[in-house]
């Protein structure tokens, strides 16, 4: 587990103390993760799954896939929840932000422009 755990972390791009802090741990108990010295309890297997959607199964023993398949509305949930998190002046957040006062015309303006820019020539 020590390996995947430290694959979740890289893949995230987190730093050990980042990881921590998302899981609401300290950074020396994700080192002993790491370096196999202990084992997560199963509250915390449950929140690395949850936060980083990796599928528990892959977590505990390897097999299958590690990533969650996601519904549309959950990785949009969770899209929303890493915007959050960002500070005010992040891109994202202030992009999210100016989204949400656009009007039903607005709307139908930016499809057209999104729908022009993916069309293929």
């Amino acid at each position: 587990m020590k390996d995947r755990i430290k694959k979740i972390r890289k893949d995230s791009g987190l730093t050990q103390e980042k990881f921590a802090e998302r899981l609401g741990i300290k950074r020396n108990t994700v080192a002993t993760y790491e370096t196999g010295k202990s084992e997560p309890m199963d509250n915390i297997i449950v929140s690395i799954c949850r936060e980083f959607s990796i599928s528990e199964n892959w977590l505990r023993t390897g097999i299958g896939e590690m990533k969650k398949s996601l519904t549309k509305n959950q990785e949009i949930g969770a899209f929303a929840n890493e915007v959050m998190k960002l500070p005010d002046e992040a891109f994202k957040k202030r992009f999210v932000d100016a989204l949400k006062k656009l009007d039903e015309k607005d709307w139908e303006n930016l499809e057209k422009i999104a729908n022009k820019l993916l069309k293929e020539d």
